[in-house]
């Protein structure tokens, strides 16, 4: 896939065929009522490249409090390591202050996945704007280009 970044303003260029669901420059807000959001996070094995974490670029408003996750496996990852998980947090800081974690046998898995608590700084309002990053914790982790996933993000901001 063709993605340019040049500009020092976190805009993507794309040239060629984009796929559906990109993960690196995929999802976003879904629409909704009142001061429940909703963030989609796509993330594909392929989107790893040859390191363990990559930043999607969304970014939690200052002040949201985290209310549930959920994800929805629909081609199952190959995660290697000892007890490796792909965590989907605060960039920089996933493998602490998250707000889902997927266990190797839940990435592994086609399926759905649902957490109502979020860990580290994400169990209180955010002190601070979030960028959403994607990384794989445990010990020695690794994943091939093969898995996707789509989670949905649900928080509150007044």
């Amino acid at each position: 896939m063709g993605y340019e970044s040049n500009t020092g303003l976190g805009v993507n260029n794309h040239y060629g065929e984009r796929g559906t669901q990109d993960g690196v420059v995929g999802g976003g807000d879904l629409p909704g009522n009142g001061s429940i959001k909703e963030a989609t996070i796509y993330i594909k094995g392929e989107d790893f490249g040859a390191g363990i974490t990559f930043d999607t670029q969304y970014s939690i408003p200052a002040g949201a409090k985290f209310l549930e996750a959920y994800a929805e496996v629909t081609e199952a990852f190959v995660l290697g390591g000892t007890t490796p998980t792909i965590n989907v947090g605060t960039n920089g800081s996933e493998g602490t202050n998250y707000g889902l974690e997927l266990s190797e046998a839940q990435g592994e898995a086609i399926g759905e996945v649902y957490n109502g608590t979020g860990a580290g700084t994400w169990s209180a309002p955010l002190a601070a704007a979030t960028t959403v990053g994607v990384a794989l914790d445990g010990t020695n982790p690794t994943v091939t280009s093969a898995g996707k996933a789509k989670v949905v993000i649900r928080y509150i901001k007044i």
